[in-house]
């Protein structure tokens, strides 16, 4: 499974400070590991602080996760991500977190939107960026389809 998501994230250790009352990890912080483990495959799709400083940045339009296995105090999750679609406007990419004996822990759906902070809109990619991001859907499809169904879509 491991291989179908290219873009590997920061490993997490569960503390207790994590768990809730049924001992495992809240579903809170798989969040948060998706959201901190994502910053070397945001750089990967040419989201980079330059690029941020010429004005241009991404809006999480849309979430979905499922959870699929407990993390447990003491296990580590490591995120993993791959692209699902682009359009000049949109991003749909996924993410799943993996204990360390392999186990998909759960899955994400996200929709980016392309904005310009200067008018805070939505607007449409540069071309060498969308060329970019189509050669790394490329790769990321050569890996083969996800063993998941996507409840999210773009067009």
């Amino acid at each position: 499974m491991i291989e179908k998501f290219p873009s590997k994230g920061t490993s997490v250790l569960v503390t207790k400070d994590m768990c809730d009352l049924n001992n495992h990890m809240n579903v809170v912080y798989y969040q948060h590991i998706f959201e901190d483990g994502c910053h070397n495959f945001y750089q990967e799709m040419g989201f980079s602080n330059d690029y941020f400083n010429d004005g241009f940045s991404s809006f999480t339009l849309e979430s979905n996760i499922r959870y699929l296995k407990e993390l447990l105090e003491g296990e580590k999750g490591t995120p993993y991500f791959r692209l699902i679609k682009i359009n000049p406007k949109l991003i749909h990419y996924a993410g799943i977190i993996v204990d360390e004996a392999g186990n998909v822990s759960s899955f994400s759906e996200h929709v980016l939107a392309h904005v310009d902070m200067n008018v805070r809109k939505t607007s449409e990619m540069p071309d060498e960026l969308v060329d970019s991001l189509n050669s790394m859907l490329e790769e990321h499809n050569s890996t083969g389809p996800i063993d998941f169904d996507l409840r999210l879509s773009i067009k």
